[in-house]
């Protein structure tokens, strides 16, 4: 009888114990599950985050004209460059300010009619001087203000936040803004003028603007 219980004692001892190391198998199974943060994932995660608030951000105040020649309006571009012109299509179309210090490009789409002018770029004209036409501007300017030479601030200032940083260097900045249907609402640039996709871009060198272009993507 007394070996009998002594038997009984053992084996209960024996498997409280297995219960319990199976207890501590199961909460180290259950840590391991939920590790703490990787801080690179973290980091990566609020990247994502914030370029996502960022796409609730809509351009709304773009450029659509330099010196007067308006973006796909033919009248206006044969007003300041003669009604004799013809920008022919699938070309760009480049000019001089009245003292070939600038030049101003006029891309025509393919297919367009003759100088409808869907793209504008403005840049400095350097030492290489060609047999370009004149226009009577001694700089080329749109009608937001904005011209070579002004900083990055000014061009803020005039056109808004909702710009996205390309091409950054230690010298040198390109600062874009982009304008997608639907979100015209306020302008109604895009849908007057049945194109999906409007964009600006402005290169600046030491803070300041030496390059930009702004239109309608060809669709």
């Amino acid at each position: 009888m007394k070996r009998l219980f002594l038997t009984i004692i053992t084996i209960l001892l024996l498997t409280n114990c297995n219960n319990s190391n199976n207890k501590t198998v199961n909460k180290t199974d259950r840590m391991e599950l939920v590790p703490e943060p990787d801080k690179e994932l973290k980091e990566e995660y609020e990247k994502k985050q914030k370029a996502l608030s960022q796409t609730t951000c809509v351009f709304s105040n773009p450029d659509t004209s330099v010196v007067g020649i308006k973006i796909r309006n033919i009248e206006s571009t044969l007003n300041i460059l003669g009604k004799k012109t013809k920008l022919k299509g699938d070309s760009t179309h480049v000019f001089y300010s009245s003292d070939k210090k600038q030049k101003l490009g006029l891309t025509v789409h393919p297919g367009d009619y003759y100088s409808q002018v869907s793209v504008f770029n403005i840049s400095y004209s350097g030492n290489s001087k060609k047999n370009f036409r004149q226009i009577n501007s001694k700089e080329f300017e749109t009608e937001k203000g904005i011209k070579l030479g002004i900083t990055k601030r000014q061009i803020i200032e005039k056109l808004g936040t909702c710009y996205i940083v390309k091409d950054s260097t230690t010298n040198g900045i390109s600062l874009n803004y982009r304008l997608e249907l639907p979100n015209d609402s306020k302008t109604k640039l895009l849908r007057s003028n049945n194109m999906p996709i409007y964009y600006a871009a402005y290169r600046l060198t030491n803070d300041k603007l030496e390059n930009i272009e702004f239109g309608f993507e060809y669709p």
